[in-house]
């Protein structure tokens, strides 16, 4: 008999959690998992609606693919996650964007594995709040030729194809993709992304096999940016930039071998070569001046260009039933970073950025290269301690070297800046029948980023991130029933948190100590072969311990954009196999949007409705999206050392949505 979805909620084989294929139950950790099947399910526009049903994360959209995060963490766009994609990181540590999932194609992805806490240990930096690990389609063992629609009606428009031609040993697979917004209810939010994805699987023999890819984003947007207290109140979609933009292009090639020397022994080589590069002219530079009409910006481009290299060694002892896991990886990347100075000039009667130039002097506000190199070391020891328990532990060693060199006399002097850390992690699992648990301890490291060190307008002082991260989990599994769930607490010192300063530019500093807290928790019940609901939720307290901001003390105070409840309740009815009707309800607690505690968002709830229908070689499907038309903020903040409306910062999220799609299968693997 075929096993329920439920029954296989631990059985799924997960490899994010140590680099090597393990069952869930086997893992340590807090892990959750988004199947080719959920994906398939689903027909999101944008990964934030599937990363927001996942317990623990609420990744807020603020347009056009933008992003930011949270994931044991306030909503922020700090360097504390980390993006792989097949378990290497998309971008450099170092180089964190907020925005790294605009360099994913999603049509490309079979499914998603995301861990919830450090794993510094392992996979190294930024690996703190949580790590994403995107995981390409491989190539189908039968000939495919997809095409896919989607529309929906607040001008949003995706074509796409994909093509897979199998081998006598191995095959391809080709998507690419075009999807664009344009005339969207919110003013100057048109975006353009074009997607090429290729992977080749191969198999010489019975001992070595691997693939290659190729990844090529070519992304364009304009930048709405927020919208202050009077605009929100008046719920004004009109936005005040007419010319800010992002653009991105970005390359990435990859090619993985694996060797099984015998039984006991496999290596797996991978080397991945980066390409890319980020043209701005951005909303959050501009700041004001002592005219009412006369504010100051920049327009940059920061490029990078990488080689990395990743060793792993597997070698199972049987009679130890164990595995040991060793491997390191180098990183060699040379980045770029110039800026320009910009006047801009605001029409005071239409309320908008109208226009900016270059001053007739000499403009240039930045201009610096920098080369990176991580070097690291890391081994694993998973071992089994008894009939239904599993020992855990994993070691890393990272060392950060940047070579700045500044090209301009102003600013910060050119100087070599090294940072090296180990990092433990030790768990344990019980699993015995339909219950199990686990407990851990780990430790994560984040130096600071180059964009947070060698700013050339402000300098600011800055140590590392430290994190210290303690949790423990319990989960239960049946025919009808599956139970999950995690509580942790994790202590941050030096934590590096973007203020905004009077001016309106935001600057990085250190915040001195702060403490992380949570229960994430999960439960699924199958009613039927027809019925399935399922409920998700975290709660959460993140607070500074000792922090002083703009000369006030903080201390004690929760942090701004923290949350202290985000959850889902998921409902699925499937009256024949052809048929699929789904709904969920999201809700977010309110939080304080200023470090004082002192002004407070309320929060907010929304509906999604969903229909999916198939008929011979077709997928249908209809989204009705933020259905009760909620008018929310995905993110709020206030500035609490300035006054007036000028102070508070809000991301309008979308309005009520009807998208449309189908799938049709010219010849399929399925």
């Amino acid at each position: 008999m075929a096993q329920s979805p439920v029954n296989i909620q631990l059985d799924t084989i997960v490899v994010t959690a140590n680099k090597l294929n393990q069952t869930r139950k086997e893992a340590p950790i807090a892990i959750s998992i988004l199947s080719a099947t959920t994906l398939k399910k689903e027909n999101v526009t944008r990964i934030d609606f599937l990363l927001n049903k996942v317990t623990g994360v609420y990744m807020p959209s603020i347009g056009n693919e933008q992003h930011m995060m949270s994931i044991r963490q306030p909503i922020s766009l700090k360097g504390l996650y980390l993006y792989l994609e097949d378990g290497l990181p998309i971008r450099t540590s170092g180089l964190f964007s907020n925005n790294a999932l605009i360099e994913i194609n999603n049509a490309f992805t079979d499914h998603i594995e995301i861990i919830k806490g450090p794993a510094s240990s392992l996979y190294g930096a930024e690996a703190i709040g949580g790590v994403v690990n995107f995981f390409t389609k491989p190539a189908p063992t039968k000939k495919t030729v997809e095409l896919g629609n989607q529309i929906n009606s607040l001008g949003f428009k995706k074509i796409e194809a994909s093509i897979g031609l199998p081998t006598k040993k191995g095959g391809w697979l080709l998507n690419a993709n075009w999807s664009a917004q344009k005339n969207g209810p919110i003013d100057y939010s048109n975006y353009l992304k074009k997607a090429v994805s290729i992977r080749h699987d191969f198999l010489f023999n019975e001992k070595w096999k691997g693939y290659q890819t190729l990844q090529y984003i070519d992304y364009y947007a304009q930048m709405t940016g927020s919208v202050d207290s009077i605009r929100f109140v008046e719920r004004n979609f009109k936005s005040l930039q007419t010319f800010t933009y992002r653009q991105l292009n970005a390359l990435r090639l990859r090619q993985n071998l694996e060797y099984n020397w015998n039984a006991y022994h496999q290596s797996v080589f991978n080397v991945l070569y980066r390409d890319n590069q980020m043209d701005q002219n951005p909303t959050y530079a501009i700041a004001s001046t002592n005219s009412p009409i006369k504010f100051k910006g920049q327009t940059n481009s920061n490029l990078f260009h990488s080689i990395v290299l990743d060793f792993q060694h597997i070698l199972s002892i049987p009679s130890l039933h164990s595995k040991i896991i060793a491997g390191g990886s180098f990183d060699n990347t040379q980045q770029k970073l110039k800026a320009k100075y910009i006047d801009i000039i605001k029409d005071s009667i239409l309320g908008k950025f109208t226009s900016f130039s270059y001053p007739s002097k000499d403009s240039l506000l930045t201009n610096y290269q920098t080369d990176i190199q991580n070097a690291a070391l890391y081994i694993n020891l998973v071992t089994n301690l008894g009939k239904d328990i599993n020992m855990n532990i994993s070691m890393r060693y990272d060392q950060f070297e940047y070579l700045f060199r500044n090209q301009i006399v102003s600013g910060s002097p050119s100087s070599n800046n090294n940072f090296n850390q180990f990092t433990p992690k030790i768990g344990f699992t019980y699993n015995k029948n339909n219950f199990g648990g686990y407990l851990n301890y780990s430790k994560g490291f984040v130096p600071p980023q180059i964009t947070e060190m060698y700013n050339a307008i402000k300098v600011p002082y800055l140590l590392p991130q430290y994190f210290y991260n303690i949790e423990t989990g319990l989960w239960y599994t049946s025919k009808q029933w599956h139970m999950e769930i995690s509580a942790y607490q994790m202590n941050g010192n030096n934590e590096i948190v973007s203020v905004r300063q009077p001016d309106g530019v935001n600057l990085n500093q250190n915040t001195g100590s702060t403490k992380h807290m949570g229960l994430e928790y999960q439960i699924k019940y199958k009613l039927s072969n027809h019925w399935t609901v399922n409920f998700v939720g975290t709660n959460a307290s993140h607070r500074y311990t000792s922090t002083i901001l703009k000369g006030v003390n903080v201390s004690g105070n929760e942090m701004n954009a923290a949350p202290r409840y985000w959850g889902t309740f998921s409902a699925e009815w499937k009256p024949t196999q052809k048929i699929l009707l789904m709904a969920d309800w999201q809700h977010q607690s309110k939080y304080f949007m200023d470090e004082t505690n002192t002004t407070v968002y309320p929060g907010f709830d929304l509906l999604n409705v969903k229909i999916n229908m198939t008929h011979k070689n077709f997928r249908y499907w209809l989204h009705i999206l933020n259905a009760t038309n909620t008018y929310y903020s995905s993110m709020a903040t206030r500035n609490f050392s300035i006054k007036g409306n000028a102070a508070y910062s809000y991301y309008i999220g979308e309005p009520r949505s009807i998208a449309i799609g189908f799938n049709w299968s010219l010849l399929s693997a399925q």
